[in-house]
């Protein structure tokens, strides 16, 4: 399959990049294979790729029930902002936040959740006693850029107009729309689990009565190739358990 040449250098056909394109995907799963193979029993690593507030507020704590499981497993957290690169050699399953649509890719549903407006007690006393949708999008909000569905969602839920939604402050991270909502700053979508510590203290009050169920859930997405690998059934048999075994707060 030679190459094609050109005057000013030489360049792959068509079919030579087909061929590249075909024995890459080969050579990265070898050499996959090949560094696992390499490591002894028993300190297989684990790359997981969440999202910073999944980790914060849902994973991190559950580290002493994972080192119970896996022994001497090295267990590596990486974070990303709703995405997931199929190109990125060095991870093994990803943790998103979705609809569960990854055509491709092994997908296991772990947990959905509530989603509700939230404010700190101070902004609450501004509201009326049992305050409406209209009445909710009308005040300050609070978005993330990231997760920029969660106002309009939660709106359409509830029979309200999206379109009417201000943008009136937006974060890069959950954890500044959350802050901004402790401080006074205005209103919040919480998400049950993500927010299970400001209500639990009280920095947070729910609309509990404009709770909607989120059109979206937490999934395990992994290749269909690390879907077969034991220390990753291992895995999302773990994760299973603690969803089964903590489920979230619906606020």
């Amino acid at each position: 399959m030679p190459p094609a040449r050109r005057s000013n250098g030489v360049a792959l056909t068509s079919a030579g990049r087909d061929y590249a394109g075909k024995v890459g995907g080969i050579l990265r799963e070898l050499r996959t294979a090949t560094d696992r193979a390499r490591r002894p029993s028993g300190e297989r690593a684990i790359a997981i790729s969440t999202l910073p507030i999944f980790s914060e507020r849902w994973l991190y704590r559950r580290i002493p029930s994972f080192r119970q499981a896996f022994d001497r497993a090295e267990l590596r957290i990486e974070a990303h902002n709703g995405e997931h690169d199929a190109d990125r050699e060095d991870v093994d399953a990803w943790i998103l936040y979705s609809k569960g649509q990854h055509p491709g890719y092994s997908v296991t549903r772990l947990f959905g959740e509530e989603v509700f407006p939230v404010c700190s007690p101070q902004f609450r006393e501004t509201l009326s006693a049992r305050p409406g949708a209209d009445e909710v999008i009308g005040q300050p909000l609070l978005h993330d850029i990231y997760w920029d569905t969660d106002w309009p969602d939660w709106a359409r839920a509830v029979g309200a107009t999206a379109g009417e939604l201000a943008a009136n402050m937006r974060f890069a991270l959950y954890t500044g729309v959350i802050q901004a909502a402790v401080d006074g700053m205005g209103m919040a979508v919480g998400h049950g689990e993500m927010v299970a510590r400001e209500l639990a203290t009280g920095k947070l009050v729910p609309l509990a009565h404009l709770s909607v169920a989120s059109g979206k859930s937490y999934h395990l997405v992994m290749t269909a190739s690390s879907a077969n690998d034991p220390t990753l059934v291992r895995l999302k048999e773990w994760l299973l358990h603690e969803c089964s075994g903590g489920k979230p707060s619906n606020g």
